[in-house]
Formats: C-alpha cells, sequence, structure tokens
C-alpha cells in the first residue's frame, strides 16, 4: 500500500511540474511533508502549485493513519492553508472533497482561486505558510507540515 501511495505522489509531482511552463517568479511548485499535528500516528504529503499570474492554486493530498478528513465547522473546511506565521488564520481555503483509497488513506485534489496578493505573499516567504488537515477526531488538525519548495 505505501509503494502505491508513493507511486501516485510521485506522478501527480511531475504532472504538476511538467504541467507548467519553466518556473517563473510568480509559479512555483511546493512539497509538504504531512505530519502529526493532532493524530499521533497520522502523515502525508501534499504537493501544491501556486500560480499568481492565474490566481490559482493547485493541489494533490494523500493523508494516511487518520479519520475521513473533514470540516470541523460549518464553513471552516477540511484544509486549507495558514499564515503567514505567527498569526495562525486561513490564508487559502483548498475546498478539499477527499475520497477514500483503502482503509486509512484519503486523497483530494482540486484547484482553488486565491487573490495575487496571498500567493505572492506565499511565494516571497513560504516558510511562514503551512497546511492543515482536519477531521472530526481532531477539528485543530490532524496532520500538517510548512511549506517548502520543490527540489529537483
Amino acid at each position: 500500500m505505501l509503494k502505491r501511495v508513493v507511486a501516485v505522489v510521485a506522478v501527480v509531482l511531475a504532472t504538476l511540474v511538467g504541467a507548467s511552463p519553466a518556473a517563473n517568479a510568480q509559479t512555483q511548485v511546493f512539497t509538504v511533508h504531512l505530519a502529526p499535528s493532532g493524530d499521533p500516528d497520522g502523515s502525508g504529503i501534499a504537493v501544491l502549485r501556486f500560480d499568481s499570474d492565474a490566481n490559482v492554486v493547485c493541489y494533490t493530498m494523500v493523508v494516511r493513519n487518520i479519520d475521513a478528513p473533514m470540516e470541523p465547522a460549518a464553513g471552516i473546511g477540511s484544509a486549507h492553508i495558514h499564515g503567514p506565521l505567527p498569526a495562525t488564520g486561513i490564508a487559502i481555503g483548498l475546498a478539499a472533497d477527499f475520497r477514500t483509497a483503502g482503509a486509512s488513506t484519503h486523497i483530494a485534489r482540486n484547484c482553488v482561486n486565491a487573490s495575487s496578493a496571498t500567493i505572492d505573499a506565499v511565494l516571497a516567504n513560504p516558510e511562514l505558510f503551512y497546511v492543515n488537515v482536519h477531521n472530526m477526531q481532531f477539528p485543530g488538525g490532524a496532520v500538517q507540515g510548512g511549506l517548502a519548495p520543490a527540489t529537483d
């Protein structure tokens, strides 16, 4: 199962990187390793592509060993990007609709609109932003991870 998840993430990363022209100041791909923030054995990975020219953030997330991701309260969403730190408010809602892929694996993929100013803020200081995935058991977040530029 782990090999299948790793293979899916590798294909998604290659697709996201290959789907855009050469990265420039307005487009960048980030890999986010999701670690436990509430669920002690939760994990995952997210690949995000920010494009401030198109005002779009596209992503694929795979999370494991957590209950099904879902919004803990109406209007919050099950996954989003918080920041900039030290603020912890929602910077970009990801409108994630996770589907189950095995006993404890959940996958979401989508593109959402975001203002170019917000995307530019993320691109300028990615270390000040993080992805958080919620579920009913851990409404404050089951797994989360800080943004880091994807490496070649």
